[in-house]
């Protein structure tokens, strides 16, 4: 193989991009492009090079003037095409990161072929999307959401790389961009343009914690029960449900059940009692699914559920997401999960790691049913309870790729979440037995009939009732937590000072109505980076809250990177505009985070 391709294929397969590396290795090519001496590649299909080939260093140097031009302090560029990478090669100094989305694997093969791009591709600078692999979805929702790109999300353009994939792979461009773009507004959907949600969040999670480590800790949970059974299943409360349950009833006794909090009170009137009760709302709407407990099923509550519901909660353990904000508290006995941003996604991952070969999902529409129902019979709220939701509606492949089934924007979302669950999880086997709603890639679409008769023989184990810690112990880490929120709130105060005085000083520095010099400007810029770099560092920020804050800021920045301004000092006077209206945003809502903290220290 040629050195080049494999130290390339290398760094690929080192973790950056193990699907394509792999696909690279066994590629076999074909006659269709057509590498020349001069790196310059043909396509036999269309009959043309894809650089002119007497023009091609002229063509080169011309798109590499023209995209700088474009993306002129841009932190990162999107390219739909490869070509011969000679452009990308020589754009990766100015950009922190190149993302290059491809169609043809042979033309990455040939590209690849032809320049050491290992290094590039070791460090991150350059990603490469094979946007024909199954899971090139996942992989776009990782890397957009990676620190120093989601902030910038709304930069994001896709610039064909040359006339050649505009010209003979149009179509192939719009639907990637397409597919991009619905990509990129679920990550922002994600940020919390208002931060009330997550703000109420905080306030449950501080409240939460205290009874937390007086309840049982996940970790004794795992050590009881962790690889002891192969099969579960999870039920979610979808219009399909009430259908699945005489046979959910009937074999109840040979699998672990997963009951996402809105189901609890159909299966309990069918007399099936699920052994695990998953709950992440973060209002009182879910006290109503509780008026029934039974001390032999064990709640797991997210951090972040309601307080009053919580403390309304028996038998139960309180889980802390998979965050660096909680990993920080120094609590492991009580976490980590992916709780995701729905019930029934909770429930997948407290399967996943309670080690669950095989996991049947009943219930799981994601979509109204034919007469418009959103959740089964016997739903606390009733069967219609999301049909007349002004949450915008539109349609996906339905279960079974029987045509199309309506949904709206937030199941959708959910969806693509559990697709991205389930993608990263391929060792363990996801039946979709749901027999209706919306299909779910990564799963395998089975009658729930035949998953209970080919995967549930024998019955599943009993376990004692798991114990708290002792009061002693409980105490110490209550004391423990207390400690590190009080230097959580200096933290905040810090940062609330820094913020202010920066505020003032551009204030100042904005309302002389002189022209400012560029030395000036520059040194202005020269300590908003520097206050930049503290809140890049900051492990307070690591939160829902935090991520939202940087957000903000890379909204504000994008609007100034988008005017294109050449003109230096006009571009330092709008970035320092722009930046004091982040410090605005930042100072008000840091302030709310910041009195949520005093009323529990």
């Amino acid at each position: 193989m040629n050195p080049i391709l494999q130290r390339n294929i290398k760094a690929l397969a080192s973790g950056v991009n193990e699907p394509l590396a792999l696909k690279l290795q066994n590629h076999k090519k074909s006659q269709r492009f057509i590498l020349n001496d001069k790196f310059n590649i043909y396509d036999n299909k269309f009959e043309t090079f894809i650089y002119d080939d007497d023009f091609m260093h002229e063509e080169l140097n011309h798109s590499f003037d023209n995209f700088l031009a474009k993306t002129k302090h841009y932190p990162y560029i999107c390219f739909f095409g490869i070509a011969n990478a000679l452009l990308i090669k020589n754009l990766a100094p100015y950009y922190k990161r190149i993302f290059i989305f491809e169609s043809e694997i042979e033309l990455l093969y040939l590209a690849l072929s032809i320049l050491d791009l290992s290094e590039e591709l070791s460090s991150g600078k350059i990603h490469l999307l094979d946007t024909t692999e199954e899971k090139v979805n996942i992989q776009f929702l990782i890397l957009f959401d990676m620190k120093g790109v989601f902030e910038y999300l709304n930069l994001f353009e896709l610039f064909p790389i040359n006339s050649y994939y505009e010209r003979f792979h149009n179509q192939t461009y719009q639907q990637i961009l397409n597919f991009a773009l619905a990509n990129t507004t679920l990550l922002i959907r994600n940020l919390h343009y208002t931060l009330d949600v997550p703000f109420l969040v905080y306030d449950n999670i501080l409240c939460n914690i205290p009874t937390m480590l007086e309840n049982i800790p996940f970790q004794r949970l795992l050590n009881q029960r962790k690889n002891t059974f192969d099969t579960a299943i999870v039920v979610s409360a979808g219009p399909s449900l009430a259908k699945q349950l005489p046979l959910l009833k009937k074999y109840q006794n040979k699998a672990f059940i997963f009951c996402a909090d809105g189901a609890l009170s159909i299966l309990l009137k069918e007399d099936i009692k699920p052994d695990y009760v998953t709950n992440l709302d973060f209002s009182d709407l879910t006290k109503n699914f509780y008026e029934d407990q039974d001390n032999k099923i064990l709640n797991v509550l997210a951090i972040g559920t309601n307080y009053n519901v919580a403390s309304k909660i028996t038998n139960k353990c309180i889980i802390l997401r998979e965050d660096p904000f909680f990993k920080n508290l120094g609590l492991s006995d009580f976490g980590y999960i992916d709780t995701g941003t729905h019930v029934s996604h909770f429930s997948y991952t407290l399967a996943l790691a309670l080690g669950f070969k095989n996991i049947i999902m009943i219930g799981q529409d994601l979509a109204y049913d034919e007469k418009g129902n959103s959740h089964s019979e016997n739903f606390a709220y009733g069967s219609e309870f999301e049909k007349e939701s002004d949450i915008e509606k539109n349609y996906c492949i339905a279960y079974g790729g029987k045509g199309e089934v309506l949904t709206h924007v937030l199941w959708n979302d959910y969806r693509i979440k559990l697709e991205y669950l389930f993608a990263c999880n391929q060792e363990v086997n996801f039946y979709n037995a749901t027999e209706g709603g919306a299909r779910i890639n990564f799963t395998k679409e089975i009658s729930f009939k035949n998953a209970c008769e080919n995967l549930l023989h024998k019955e599943k184990p009993k376990f004692e009732n798991l114990k708290p810690l002792t009061k002693n112990r409980s105490s110490k880490l209550i004391a423990k937590f207390f400690e590190k929120l009080k230097q959580d709130k200096q933290t905040c105060e810090n940062l609330l000072n820094d913020a202010k005085t920066l505020k003032e000083a551009l204030d100042n520095i904005l309302s002389k109505d002189i022209i400012l010099p560029l030395e000036f400007l520059q040194n202005v810029h020269k300590n908003i980076s520097s206050f930049n770099e503290i809140l890049n560092n900051s492990a307070f920020l690591e939160d829902s809250i935090g991520k939202a804050l940087i957000f903000n800021r890379g909204f504000n920045m994008s609007k100034v990177l988008k005017m294109h301004l050449n003109d230096e000092r006009e571009y330092l006077y709008h970035l320092i505009l722009a930046y004091k209206n982040f410090l605005e945003y930042f100072i008000q809502n840091l302030k709310t985070k910041y009195e949520i903290m005093k009323k529990y220290n």
